[in-house]
């Protein structure tokens, strides 16, 4: 069985001031974006209670940066790393199959041609993630979504305003469920 843990960055303004009621309300937003994809990325998601060896005992593993800044921020860091990891993953999965015999100088930009006519699937694959992720796509390997702006990478500024200033979210950790077959 494989799995990818994420952690979803909801805004406090979202939810209500109620504890429970904010933990369930961030849990409902995060199943709303994990549902369409259930069956296609994942068999299942649930609540993570240990996602990257970090204890998350809150109720539907939703820390809210109000009341534990502590957790909440070292599984901001971690949920970071995997989505660092992920991209470079991918880059180097794309790199290492593009052909660099059809590199072009385009000013300060070396632009690498790529062809996408079936015959290489693992640099269709990871163009794709890419090009998703830029898009905003949630990519169930991306360790990080950002609710409200829809995307896994915010600019530094936004990053780091959600670090300076966690009593304004809340962080939901999921686990990530893909059945192998034999």
């Amino acid at each position: 069985m494989k799995f990818n843990y994420l952690a979803v960055i909801v805004p406090r303004k979202w939810l209500p001031k109620n504890t429970e009621q904010a933990r369930a309300q961030a849990w409902a937003a995060v199943t709303q974006l994990l549902l369409p994809d259930l069956g296609r990325f994942y068999s299942r998601f649930y609540p993570s209670n240990q996602p990257w060896g970090q204890d998350v005992s809150a109720p539907y593993s939703v820390v809210l940066g109000r009341e534990d800044p502590v957790a909440f921020l070292n599984v901001l860091y971690q949920a970071k790393q995997r989505r660092d990891d992920a991209v470079a993953f991918h880059s180097a999965g794309m790199l290492s199959n593009i052909n660099f015999d059809q590199t072009e100088r385009i000013r300060d930009i070396l632009v690498c041609h790529v062809t996408a006519d079936g015959s290489n699937k693992a640099l269709e694959a990871h163009s794709a993630w890419h090009l998703a992720m830029m898009g905003g796509v949630f990519m169930p390997d991306c360790g990080l979504y950002y609710l409200e702006q829809k995307c896994s990478v915010l600019n530094p500024e936004l990053e780091k305003a959600v670090a300076v200033h966690p009593q304004d979210y809340a962080l939901c950790t999921v686990t990530l469920e893909m059945e192998t077959t034999a």
